[in-house]
């Protein structure tokens, strides 16, 4: 059994992706206005006089990212803001977007999706943002996400998998898999480690709301018992123990905790409070993260929790993603949020290197790659505009994330 050692706490953690998102200045910046607008640029070396397809070299390529960077859900939007901008500082130093600069402008959409909504007017607003990368979660992506595909722009989500975001049109994609897909995994696994009395904590959001229903049904399909069933409002609710009282008295042998890593941390640590640790615990990939081991701390022993990333993965494309990322932000522990920013980023930049930055053309391109070497492993959109992923099986051991299966 392999043990991954944790490599920093919350607070450090968001120090230092706060430093790798202002630490993009020198040939670049990132400024925040009201409106949580953040200009990344870095200029490429030896610009050509004229790019590929007759653009001219001289106006900059400018993609926008939106997503969390306050509020609960901050550590992901950061994670992509310190992402991006290394990637896109180091795309220009290799001679940008076929000799042109390359600009991401950020905008916060706090995790909701009003905000979200405001934020895409605004993105569209602006003639020179070619493409779109956000948001972090389903409900502020699906309320963006037509206004981007009515004014023709590609938006790949990093980690948004409502089955319903990508139908809104063909210029819409995600890298993450779709919802559904790991509620049944959850599931599988709950079956399989031979629980028979289960239940189910999860927030009354559009994502929660999607992955339940595929966990509810397939653990009614394998003939489990779903002795309770509770929701909560995720970012308003601080108390849990009401609802885990509830789970606790309905005999669950094991629970599924679907939130983010904040809403989970609370969870465990009322759950000891409550004495249920022989409840056994499962989350998602939301939940791989050092921010979560930290402020869980010994709550979250034994909890078993799932991710598309295998740390140890020797693919080439992951291993040159984690030490640039090292160099540029000290990030040392690359989650799925990372490879996936990356995944995001780059397909972008590759496929406008390939047929320029009209939207059709650019969607196009998307839709038909095959193979292609993202950092989480090769990408080939199917038909959902969704590629197909692994998931790993990690328990925490000793405030530790180790590996136990597939």
């Amino acid at each position: 059994m392999k043990k991954f050692r944790r490599i920093a706490c919350m607070i450090s953690g968001l120090a230092l992706l706060l430093s790798a998102v202002a630490g993009c200045g020198g040939e670049g910046k990132t400024e925040t206005k009201a409106e949580t607008k953040a200009e990344t640029k870095a200029s490429p070396e030896g610009v050509a006089e004229t790019a590929a397809g007759g653009e001219n070299s001289s106006d900059p390529v400018k993609i926008a990212l939106y997503g969390p960077l306050t509020g609960n859900n901050a550590q992901y939007g950061l994670t992509y803001q310190a992402t991006i901008n290394a990637l896109c500082e180091k795309v220009n130093a290799e001679g940008g977007i076929n000799g042109r600069e390359v600009v991401v402008e950020v905008f916060d959409d706090k995790n909701d999706p009003k905000e979200a909504l405001n934020v895409a007017n605004l993105i569209v607003s602006d003639p020179e943002i070619v493409a779109v990368i956000g948001s972090q979660t389903s409900s502020p992506t699906l309320a963006a996400a037509p206004v981007f595909e009515e004014a023709g722009l590609p938006m790949i989500t990093p980690q948004a998998s409502h089955v319903d975001i990508t139908p809104t049109g063909e210029h819409i994609f995600g890298i993450a898999s779709l919802a559904p897909f790991e509620g049944g995994v959850i599931a599988r696994q709950m079956v399989e480690d031979g629980y028979k009395k289960v239940a189910a904590i999860y927030a009354n959001d559009d994502y929660g709301l999607n992955i339940i229903e595929r966990w509810e049904s397939d653990v009614k399909g394998a003939g489990l018992e779903i002795v309770d069933m509770e929701q909560y409002i995720s970012g308003q609710t601080s108390d849990f123990t009401p609802l885990l009282s509830k789970i606790k008295e309905a005999g669950a042998e094991a629970v599924y905790i679907e939130p983010s890593y904040a809403d989970a941390a609370m969870i465990c640590t009322q759950m000891e409070q409550l004495e249920m640790g022989n409840v056994q615990k499962y989350a998602c990939s939301m939940c791989y993260t050092d921010s979560f081991l930290e402020a869980a701390g010994a709550s979250a022993e034994g909890m078993k929790v799932c991710n598309f990333l295998y740390p140890e993965t020797t693919d080439e494309t992951f291993l040159a993603l984690k030490d640039l990322l090292k160099e540029k932000t000290q990030m040392e522990n690359i989650d799925v949020y990372a490879t996936n920013a990356h995944d995001a980023f780059m397909l972008l930049v590759d496929a406008m290197k390939e047929v320029g930055t009209d939207g059709g053309a650019v969607a196009k391109w998307l839709a038909e790659v095959k193979d292609w070497p993202g950092a989480c492993g090769p990408i080939t959109f199917d038909e959902t505009r969704h590629p197909d992923k692994q998931l790993f099986w990690f328990q925490v051991e000793e405030g530790q994330f180790s590996y136990i299966g597939q």
